[in-house]
């Protein structure tokens, strides 16, 4: 997955100035649209309510409980701090990337061209590469998709078309997209991995990519259909 991924920052680096130009020049409602739905990449809009839940979980008094009440307590408990650890580590990461790096915004354009750097200079000007709401986006679209497996696919595509708004509101070139949606799926899904590795909120089954959580509350069986019986 790493060596794919940064193959596609390389090729994504060949469309950078063209889709800035092409966002510049278009006037297309969709492209208006998903510049005004962009902040959806903020990470405050997951990791306040998965810490609020953490935190609640760890003072709340779990005795007297019974063993399925105390079961998807630590179902949530768990699912809600890893939530809030892939989010907030793999945002620490794009910023530090950000920092060592310092590539020049899409407002700089037409003055630095596509390749301009300026290495730790602190600030929103020169923090570019990796995107950080691409890589919040990356972040949730793992824990989405080990939550709700059926749904991967369209969980996948919905969150690289977030991630893509970033493009659409001229903040980050393609390349910057697509590094800072690599950093969040491969620390959310490293972390998970290295949960499920040690017993701990995770397991694996078999020898599947994503692990499954641990403690899921189990449905209750159906009561039997007595209709046929006399």
């Amino acid at each position: 997955m790493l060596i794919a991924g940064l193959i596609l920052i390389v090729v994504a680096h060949g469309f950078d100035a063209a889709a800035i130009r092409f966002v510049r020049s278009s006037g297309s409602p969709v492209i208006r649209g998903m510049a005004d739905v962009t902040n959806i990449g903020k990470s405050y809009w997951y990791l306040v309510p998965a810490g609020l839940v953490f935190l609640v979980l760890a003072f709340f008094n779990w005795h007297g409980k019974s063993r399925s009440a105390q079961a998807r307590l630590t179902f949530l408990f768990g699912q809600a701090g890893y939530a809030f650890l892939a989010v907030a580590m793999s945002g620490i990461i794009t910023d530090i990337f950000k920092l060592f790096i310092g590539r020049a915004r899409p407002k700089f354009f037409d003055t630095f061209g596509t390749l301009h750097f300026q290495p730790f200079t602190p600030g929103y000007n020169f923090g570019s590469f990796p995107s950080g709401h691409s890589t919040t986006m990356g972040a949730v679209a793992i824990v989405l998709m080990i939550w709700f497996p059926r749904w991967r696919v369209p969980v996948f595509v919905l969150c690289v078309l977030a991630a893509c708004t970033r493009i659409a509101a001229q903040a980050h070139y393609p390349s910057d997209v697509v590094a800072g949606f690599l950093v969040g799926t491969l620390y959310s899904l490293s972390a998970a991995r290295w949960l499920a590795a040690r017993g701990a909120v995770f397991r694996f089954e078999g020898k599947h990519l994503f692990p499954i959580p641990r403690f899921r509350p189990r449905r209750r069986p159906r009561s039997p259909d007595r209709t046929g019986e006399k």
